[in-house]
């Protein structure tokens, strides 16, 4: 059975942007015996909506040191949407109201072959995984009324350009929260 959580939430959404192919590698070992991965990868070879932009890999972790193995494996030139779900804080107001919150983040990048001094290279690579992320932030804004966990998602949103040596990636990430109250039930029990 698959958890119904911010996690699995944030993994099939955005699941659907990257091409079907990139997303497999991150079910690496095939089956396990940990609940819901096979009813995961069902899910995923089941997107009615998939490839929604033109990206070819998909990594989802909070795992540096597995982001960098999925990276490594990443051909030069080929791109990736990494979403990084991070810190989850938790709060309750001078009303008794429970307020959770996460930071998010999202980006778009593209593995290069190394930091040559071509800068028209890189701003070229820059400009593509900005328009890709534009993309991205233009759907989740166009569908904030039709998914519940959606309309949590702050109407502010940093983007900063992502410049990593250890990744050999050049492309751009959005930063943003998503908040709500009692997202996680605590007033239930």
């Amino acid at each position: 059975m698959i958890p119904k959580n911010i996690i699995t939430e944030l993994f099939m959404y955005f699941a659907r942007f990257p091409k079907r192919e990139g997303i497999y590698p991150l079910f690496n070992i095939g089956e396990s015996t940990i609940p819901g991965y096979n009813e995961l990868k069902t899910q995923v070879d089941n997107l009615t909506e998939h490839s929604l932009v033109d990206i070819d890999n998909y990594i989802f972790a909070a795992n540096l040191e597995a982001v960098k193995a999925r990276v490594n494996n990443i051909a030069a030139g080929e791109n990736y949407l990494f979403v990084d779900f991070g810190e989850i804080d938790f709060d309750i107001d001078q009303r008794n109201r429970h307020i959770d919150s996460a930071a998010l983040a999202i980006s778009v990048a593209y593995r290069m072959n190394s930091f040559s001094a071509d800068t028209i290279e890189q701003s070229l690579v820059f400009a593509h995984s900005f328009d890709k992320l534009v993309a991205i932030r233009n759907k989740i804004i166009e569908e904030q009324e039709c998914q519940r966990w959606l309309k949590l998602i702050s109407d502010n949103h940093r983007f900063v350009p992502l410049v990593s040596k250890d990744l050999s990636s050049l492309g751009w990430t959005m930063m943003f929260d998503r908040e709500g109250y009692d997202t996680l039930g605590a007033k239930q029990i």
